[in-house]
């Protein structure tokens, strides 16, 4: 049997969201039989600077120079934070996600924030590109986050979906029966991504802080009537999504035809389709008994009071928590997730899950740079 007992690991993820770097320092310990134990050493969200944030949007819509020249200084970025962070504490390794520049489902995928900066800093192996060995496996390469969840909620005694409100939206069903092969998982639309961009376009704003301008706000049915037409959302899983689909392309163009509405009520909107969207594809793809299943939700968009109570209106569960009640941070769970990729890859662990992206089989995820 593969063990791998109290490895110590710095977790990174940038998220859709785009706003910081997500920095969790873990003690992990997971074996060949999926025996999984974790404990957060520390964890903290920081955000990048103005400067990152135009860097990474002129990546987005940048050519191959431009995308080139934001994974070098993205790269030193990442660097400079987790050398504050860390504070001279020994790690074995880092497992970093990157920041998702392009991801077409099946195809390709692109990550930035170029690893050798932190291999320099940190004299440890660095772990990424943790969606490309999927991919070649024939699946989509996305979502990474069932894998984490069928590791903590397999043993669960009724059926558990958990949400993670991110940029994005993405859930992951995990039957009471803890069999691999049937958990599903998948996004579902947009998490924060157009309430985020709404507000940068609207007031200059980051984010919809504590829903001050969604709690005044009207919903506008024939804007929410547009908006649920949207193909991703009526499409049949597997699929992923990102910015592409739901930013500030679509936050624009949506403000733009509807310019006599006011910002409060386009923001109240916009929350109001990201909750719908999300109940919706949980009532149409996942097969649970209503009496018997827990969604537990995470991700930025626990901190949303409107939106989460959209989320409840909407959906026909009762045993809904957040999983601060379970002991997991809500802003943390993405590093976790790398820090345990991370830990597989090094124990040659197949990591992702063929029902979630349609992978002809199980495979190591991951590059390492030793």
């Amino acid at each position: 049997m593969n063990k791998i007992r109290n490895m110590r690991v710095l977790g990174l993820m940038s998220g859709t969201s785009m706003d910081g770097l997500d920095c969790g320092i873990f003690e992990i310990s997971l074996n060949s039989d999926y025996v999984f134990s974790w404990e957060c050493v520390d964890f903290n969200s920081i955000s990048y600077s103005e400067n990152m944030r135009h860097l990474i949007s002129m990546a987005l819509d940048g050519n191959s120079d431009c995308i080139r020249d934001v994974d070098r200084k993205m790269g030193k970025e990442y660097s400079s934070i987790t050398e504050k962070f860390i504070r001279g504490r020994k790690v074995d390794i880092i497992a970093s996600h990157g920041q998702t520049i392009a991801h077409v489902d099946g195809v390709s995928t692109l990550q930035i924030g170029d690893v050798k900066y932190l291999r320099e800093s940190n004299k440890v192996p660095v772990i990424s590109n943790f969606r490309q060995a999927d991919i070649k496996a024939n699946g989509n390469g996305a979502p990474l986050m069932p894998f984490l969840d069928w590791l903590l909620f397999q043993k669960n005694d009724n059926d558990t979906i958990t949400l993670n409100l991110g940029g994005v939206a993405n859930i992951t069903y995990i039957p009471k029966s803890g069999i691999r092969g049937e958990v599903l998982g998948f996004d579902t639309g947009p998490g924060m991504a157009l309430i985020d961009e709404a507000c940068k376009l609207y007031f200059g704003e980051r984010m919809d802080k504590d829903g001050i301008h969604a709690k005044i706000g009207k919903v506008t049915d024939e804007v929410l009537m547009e908006l649920s037409t949207h193909k991703f959302v009526q499409k049949t899983p597997p699929k992923s999504t990102g910015r592409h689909e739901f930013g500030r392309g679509l936050a624009e163009r949506i403000i733009s035809k509807y310019s006599e509405i006011s910002p409060e009520d386009m923001i109240k909107t916009f929350c109001v389709f990201t909750a719908n969207s999300i109940a919706e594809n949980i009532n149409k793809y996942l097969n649970f008994t209503t009496s018997d299943c827990h969604l537990i939700i995470s991700g930025g968009g626990v901190h949303h009071p409107v939106l989460m109570e959209e989320i409840l209106s909407w959906s026909i569960l009762s045993n809904i928590t957040t999983s601060n009640d379970i002991g997991i941070n809500p802003d943390m769970k993405e590093s976790l997730l790398m820090a345990v990729l991370g830990v597989a890859k090094i124990a040659n662990i197949p990591a992702n899950m063929p029902s979630v992206t349609g992978a002809k089989e199980m495979v190591v995820l991951g590059d390492i740079l030793n």
